[in-house]
């Protein structure tokens, strides 16, 4: 079996078992249906990841990179762009949560100064 074709199986499986982890949080509700969405793209991205091994080869070639080299730096530059994405989106929600602690706070102390 030639390096490329266990790559390609290597990121068609990886993108499967990805793929089957995802689909298994959204169904217990532990995933909500906007970051299942985005990590099923994910995966299926890992599945084809091997089409693009041939087509890749000749731009790592140029950067004296193997494919699987250029495909994992690009997986790795994508998860940390999703890892900036989300730590902004929790970044929001407790700012959130803040807000709304200080007004339950407020409330219960208004409750108890007007009883």
């Amino acid at each position: 079996m030639s390096l490329a074709l266990r790559q390609s199986l290597t990121a068609a499986v990886l993108g499967i078992s990805v793929f089957l982890v995802v689909i298994r949080l959204a169904r217990r509700g532990q995933l909500s249906f906007r970051y299942s969405v985005g990590w099923l793209v994910v995966a299926s991205t890992g599945i084809l990841a091997g089409v693009f091994v041939p087509l890749v080869e000749p731009i790592a070639k140029g950067l004296g990179l193997s494919a699987a080299a250029l495909i994992g730096l690009a997986a790795l530059i994508f998860i940390t762009v999703i890892a900036i994405q989300l730590s902004i989106s929790i970044s929001g929600l407790q700012r959130q949560v803040q807000v709304l602690a200080e007004q339950i706070a407020r409330i219960q102390q208004h409750r108890e100064s007007g009883s």
